[in-house]
């Protein structure tokens, strides 16, 4: 029997023993097969468990997909990763993928990017779909990538004859199998990675600063070989996900697919730029050094090497022997040269949209947070962990509810997780203290769970699916003209005291808010009865600014409709 098939198996049922809050119902097998979809989701994003779970739409009526995650790209395109997940409890058996599933996820792609296409859908999954389409309704390109968990084998001959029928030579899809095996590893990335990496031909070593660099060329098919060797777990210090197609990513793939240019492929590219903490090598030998590397992370061209991988695999009749790749080789102790580091991933990273989470940890700002949320009693995560719990703040939900609740920017803060610790750090964390970290985490929590809550009510149905968002920075801002607080004097002083109040009136707070909501948009929309607006343009409302400049930050809108002091 696979060990890895028992130790996935292992977790997926302590995770409904530690968080049964995730799963409603009895039916166990039910609930066995979504802690697998969760645990799956959450490994393939690279975010928390409770995280993950917001993006599940299981259920019936899902329309072929159990999960979807949204990013906005560079370039007009809109990123989707979708998941399709089969959990086998025959730990023994060694099924494929099943190909109806697979046909099921084509049918699905072709009909959730149609907007002419009427889908019947659950709630989450109408949702989803609706913002989809929002995007294509701005004119966006939608890039997607399907997700396909299993605890078995890939999908046979039928299933890929069926994908390449529907896609074949179709750049915006990309089918991708994810299994226990690929769950396990992402899991356990933390592991330092101990290899060796073969330089080709002459290499250059130099010592100074007392650093060592190796600079050289290395073929595409040991990068290869590395990647499906370790995976993501080389790039936990550069870009973890691998979202969906873009411009660069596209020249690479044609680059190293026309012959001519894969000869030449070496000076079309800029490389990548490794950090270790050792590397040895046979100085007496005069070229093709065998480096053996200890601690090896990728820390610049992370998407390089995964199209590099990708292309390989996909494409095993080309000969790529001569094909390389320059690589910067760096020894650097990560225990004492943090900053050191710090400033390469800067410098290298600084066109390329990097996810600095983890870089980010230990930098004062991170470590106070962590420091006064235990004092307040709660546990602050500041980096990825396979720890969860009530309590638990992860700093990716945490950044994003600042940046919903008192940064004032709700319409950025649903597609922008992959800045929150780059371009949106300091509008963020400057001046943060944990009191109101804390706070704009439980008001985001509790309006995201009214989200899944289905309402009857005319006017506030048909906003409460896209709007929590805003709502969780309506209900922050009457929270502090309750107390007659600038949201600098919120601190420990006073936290419980806003807290306790909050939680006594959260209820009253969040409906005030979703009335006014509603009003506001009639007014934004020109009309008395919301239902006449499709989901598609309430979606793209929502993450315009025009709403927050026209109504929200009008102190004379604000003062006539929330007011403090109303509360029932």
């Amino acid at each position: 029997m696979d060990i890895k098939k028992q130790i996935i198996d292992q977790r997926v049922r302590k995770l409904l023993e530690d968080q049964p809050e995730l799963f409603p119902g009895t039916d166990q097998e039910r609930n066995l097969s979504r802690a697998f979809l969760l645990l799956g989701v959450s490994a393939y994003l690279d975010m928390d468990v409770q995280e993950a779970a917001q993006y599940l739409t299981d259920g019936g009526n899902d329309g072929g997909f159990d999960a979807a995650y949204l990013a906005e790209a560079q370039d007009s395109r809109l990123n989707v990763v979708l998941f399709q997940s089969k959990y086998s409890r025959k730990l023994e058996s060694e099924a494929n993928f099943p190909a109806n599933a697979v046909e099921k996820a084509v049918n699905t792609i072709r009909a959730v990017f149609d907007p002419s296409v009427r889908m019947e859908l659950n709630p989450q999954s109408a949702r989803t779909v609706e913002e989809i389409r929002s995007f294509l309704l701005d004119g966006a390109i939608p890039y997607v990538t399907f997700v396909m968990l299993h605890n078995g084998l890939i999908w046979n001959r039928e299933g890929q004859s069926c994908i390449d029928h529907a896609f074949g030579g179709q750049d915006q899809v990309r089918f991708q199998y994810f299994s226990h095996q690929d769950i396990l590893q992402a899991v356990d990335r933390a592991r330092p990675i101990d290899t060796q990496l073969a330089f080709s031909g002459k290499a250059i070593q130099e010592n100074f600063n007392y650093k060592r660099v190796i600079l050289g060329r290395v073929s595409v098919s040991e990068i290869c070989r590395l990647m499906e060797q370790f995976g993501d777990s080389l790039l936990e210090k550069n870009i973890r996900r691998y979202l969906g197609s873009n411009v660069v990513n596209e020249g690479i793939q044609r680059s190293l697919l026309e012959e001519e240019k894969r000869q030449n492929f070496f000076f079309f590219n800029n490389g990548a730029t490794l950090i270790c903490k050792k590397f040895s090598f046979n100085g007496l030998q005069e070229q093709d050094w065998l480096v053996k590397v200890s601690g090896l992370q990728i820390i610049n061209g992370g998407q390089t090497c995964k199209t590099i991988y990708q292309t390989i695999r996909e494409n095993p009749a080309v000969d790529f022997s001569q094909t390389y790749l320059l690589v910067r080789l760096y020894e650097v102790d990560d225990t004492e040269d943090q900053g050191v580091i710090r400033e390469i991933i800067y410098a290298t990273n600084s066109q390329n949209p990097v996810d600095f989470r983890d870089l980010r940890s230990n930098e004062e700002e991170q470590l106070l947070l962590e420091k006064g949320a235990e004092g307040l009693g709660y546990v602050y995560k500041r980096k990825r962990d396979n720890t969860s719990g009530a309590g638990t703040i992860p700093s990716t939900v945490a950044a994003e509810a600042v940046l919903a609740v008192w940064r004032e920017r709700p319409h950025l803060a649903k597609y922008r997780r992959n800045e929150f610790f780059d371009k949106y750090y300091t509008e963020i964390f400057k001046d943060l203290n944990a009191a109101q970290m804390i706070l704009a985490v439980l008001i985001f929590r509790y309006c995201d769970l009214n989200r899944k809550q289905e309402c009857a009510r005319p006017g506030i149905r048909e906003h409460r699916p896209y709007s929590q968002y805003f709502l969780a920075y309506m209900v922050g801002k009457q929270l502090l003209a309750h107390f007659s607080l600038k949201l600098a004097a919120l601190t420990h002083l006073n936290f419980n005291q806003v807290n306790d109040y909050f939680e006594q009136q959260k209820e009253a707070l969040y409906q005030r808010a979703e009335t006014a909501m509603a009003e506001l948009l009639k007014d934004y929309f020109h009309t008395d009865d919301l239902a006449t607006i499709d989901g598609r343009t309430m979606a793209a409302a929502f993450r315009r600014f025009d709403l927050l400049e026209r109504y929200l930050k009008n102190d004379s809108w604000w003062s006539g409709h929330m007011a403090p002091g109303q509360e029932d």
